[in-house]
């Protein structure tokens, strides 16, 4: 099967997943030869201690690192991994986004998420954080609110539970109209009902092709026929001998098992991300594209060699 498939690359800057370096030099080395291969779009997380490794090593700041990146690259779109709503205001998050859009001439794509990692925000006193998953999801709607708002009217005001705001300006606007695309990650019944309300595109983690086409066919006619896009952000473990593969894969649970109140398995990692050789990735994306999506974010292992297998001997099948 081909089909039409945007590849996005998950760039590294924590040394997570056999990364050999953790600092700008190697992130933006990804991104340079991710755009030499032919990705669409490049993606790093926002935290400020890291989140996947100990929480004393080295991570970089979000927009900073992705502005430079943008100044740096020429084609490449540029997304959170996603954008942490509870460290910002969503005033100052519409002007950051915006001024990129104007740096990149149209490359943003705003991807938030409430935010998950708890000892980040507490030990740095972000009064925005909440232990109520449910508060961050409503913060997060208002947030969203705010930053449409700004971007889509001449004057801007807003009173909330969380924000407030009285006639804000918000110029210059944003390249792309009538804002940058809005990408929702997560996959939650309250997720759901944001991306309902705001999104242009439903970012989840890779799941078997068969749940992600129910989760597509369950939110479609809620929609009312405004369309929307979907992503699937998943691990790269192809071109790997079996043993080599449950290594990295075991790698892979291990930084990420404080993550969730589950911690995923190897068995876990194994069935849902790509393993295998070249026409097992294909049989599994060809099914992803036959359940509905539209974009493969790649987090490969490790991070230069699985990006390289990806954008030689993949990705031109779907262009």
């Amino acid at each position: 099967m081909a089909a039409k498939l945007k590849f996005g690359l998950r760039l590294n800057i924590q040394g997570e997943m056999g990364a050999k370096s953790s600092g700008f030099a190697y992130t933006l080395e990804m991104a340079h030869v991710a755009e030499e291969l032919g990705f669409d779009s490049v993606w790093i997380p926002d935290h400020v201690e890291n989140a996947h490794l100990d929480r004393g090593k080295p991570i970089l700041e979000f927009w900073t690192t992705i502005t430079a990146i943008g100044a740096r690259t020429e084609r490449v779109r540029l997304g959170g991994h996603a954008m942490n709503n509870t460290f910002r205001h969503p005033g100052l998050t519409a002007k950051i986004v915006c001024t990129l859009d104007e740096i990149t001439g149209g490359r943003v794509i705003l991807a938030p998420g409430s935010g998950w990692f708890a000892a980040e925000c507490k030990s740095y006193g972000f009064d925005a954080w909440s232990d109520d998953g449910l508060v961050r999801i409503a913060r997060l709607d208002e947030s969203l609110h705010v930053i449409r708002g700004l971007m889509t009217e001449d004057e801007f005001s807003f009173e909330g539970k969380y924000f407030q705001l009285k006639d804000a300006y918000c110029n210059p606007r944003p390249v792309q109209k009538p804002y940058p695309p809005i990408w929702i990650a997560g996959d939650s019944p309250p997720t759901q009902d944001l991306m309902v309300e705001h999104g242009d595109c439903w970012f989840m983690y890779s799941k078997a092709p068969e749940i992600v086409g129910d989760l597509i066919a369950g939110l479609r006619p809620r929609r009312e026929g405004r369309p929307f896009e979907v992503a699937v952000s998943v691990v790269g473990l192809a071109d790997k001998s079996k043993d080599e593969t449950l290594k990295w894969a075991q790698m892979y649970a291990d930084e990420r098992k404080h993550r969730f109140p589950v911690p995923p398995t190897v068995d876990d990692i194994l069935g849902a991300n790509l393993t295998g050789d070249v026409g097992q990735v294909r049989e599994r994306i060809d099914a992803w594209v036959e359940a509905g999506v539209d974009h493969v974010i790649i987090q490969p292992m490790p991070p230069m060699e699985g990006m390289r297998f990806f954008g030689e001997k993949i990705i031109h099948h779907y262009a």
